[in-house]
């Protein structure tokens, strides 16, 4: 089995990372091998930074169509939460010749079992402008049944980048700190626990900070990292204890990239992911520069 996951930058390559060590630590049916591809045609020029929504729709569907015909892969995922909620307006979408899942749909899962077992709790969902503003998580929680009253919606402009080339993390801490205070100030009714959905794969990376904003306010938070979610979607539940730690498999992994990934950006996720899955890590930093990609 051939897997594509892409993402509009490097968030997703911690779902990646979890990904091969899943595959690698547990008993699998055939061989698998991962390609990542970043679906960002530019470091300093990403989709969020499209003028419309007709642009991004646009870049995305051209992507999906050549990365399908040039890798020919057996499912895409799709990595990335601003990508997710885009897809379904592609053309691709309409007329796709494999199977695609994308993190949207794991999230929002897992969001509504939660608030379902714990009837008081409010969400804030962290996530990009572009995220946010298209309110596809209060849109499908609203759908089934959750008052709009128990969702925050939190836009957290840069907070991606600066997550990337940010190691030390003085700078990711001062802007999480920032956002938690003024999404917990937005709460139509204050409550001592939260539920933080990290609506963006880069702030996977920062989790603990989150936790530390939370316990600034004086606030209980449950953090829901989606990156980490992504197993139990893709391969169920249930197979997640089985013949784990055998770490004898080998899973070809390979990284794509229209852009050179800047070297602040290379030490710093290979730090993130190394104790996670030292053969993505190998995988991104010998990655492949394909400037006429897409």
């Amino acid at each position: 089995m051939h897997l594509l996951i892409t993402d509009s930058g490097v968030g997703g390559l911690s779902v990646c990372a979890y990904i091969e060590r899943f595959l690698r630590t547990h008993h699998i049916d055939e061989p698998v091998e991962l390609t990542y591809v970043n679906a960002s045609p530019e470091n300093d020029f990403g989709y969020n930074a499209m003028s419309s929504r007709e642009e991004k729709v646009a870049n995305f569907d051209r992507f999906l169509h050549i990365v399908e015909q040039t890798y020919e892969p057996d499912m895409i995922y799709i990595a990335c939460n601003t990508l997710s909620v885009l897809f379904s307006d592609t053309g691709f979408s309409q007329n796709q010749s494999v199977p695609v899942r994308g993190i949207v749909e794991t999230g929002v899962n897992r969001l509504l079992y939660e608030l379902q077992q714990v009837r008081g709790a409010t969400t804030i969902i962290f996530g990009t402008v572009t995220t946010i503003a298209e309110q596809t998580y209060l849109k499908r929680l609203q759908k089934e049944g959750i008052d709009g009253s128990r969702i925050i919606s939190q836009a957290c402009p840069s907070l991606a980048d600066t997550i990337s080339e940010d190691r030390e993390g003085s700078l990711a801490w001062n802007k999480i700190i920032a956002y938690v205070g003024e999404a917990v100030d937005n709460s139509q009714e204050k409550c001592d626990h939260y539920l933080a959905y990290l609506a963006c794969t880069h702030y996977g990376y920062r989790k603990g900070l989150f936790i530390r904003a939370f316990a600034e306010e004086g606030r209980a938070v449950t953090i829901l990292n989606p990156n980490e979610l992504v197993i139990g979607d893709l391969f169920g539940n249930g197979r997640q204890e089985l013949d784990a730690g055998q770490d004898d498999n080998i899973i070809p992994v390979q990284f794509i990239t229209r852009y050179k990934i800047p070297e602040t950006a290379l030490e710093t996720i290979s730090c993130f992911l190394q104790d996670i899955s030292p053969g993505t890590v190998a995988a991104f930093l010998d990655y492949t520069h394909r400037p006429a990609l897409f």
